[in-house]
């Protein structure tokens, strides 16, 4: 019975994210000015929007969830390469090509990148 009752202790948060596909994340833990390694992608949460890219930068591959993100525009903490999240594009090098985004849909408490073949 003791082992029951800590099964369930230490199942409960695991289960949650068990439910989450590879894709998916809880908007919640993405909060305004944020990012989130979600997959391969990297979440960012631009003023309440969700705007996705892959996660590395394009320069050196440097983890561009880990950056420093103001407004829409996130800094590769590597080599200080700047990205817009939600186009893609390169503001400053060293980077010369842009990263590519991803459409993040959120359905009520949840949020899905979806990346096109």
């Amino acid at each position: 019975m003791m082992q029951t009752n800590t099964q369930a202790n230490v199942a409960d948060p695991p289960t949650q994210s068990e439910a989450l596909k590879d894709n998916q994340f809880r908007i919640d833990a993405v909060p305004s000015g944020s990012a989130l390694l979600v997959g391969d992608a990297a979440v960012f949460n631009v003023g309440g929007s969700f705007c996705a890219t892959e996660a590395k930068c394009t320069h050196r591959g440097g983890p561009l969830n880990e950056g420093k993100l103001e407004g829409s525009t996130v800094t590769c903490p590597w080599h200080g390469t700047q990205f817009n999240v939600c186009t893609g594009a390169v503001l400053r090098g060293p980077a010369t090509e842009p990263v590519k985004t991803y459409r993040v849909i959120v359905e009520g408490a949840i949020g899905r990148v979806e990346k096109e073949n």
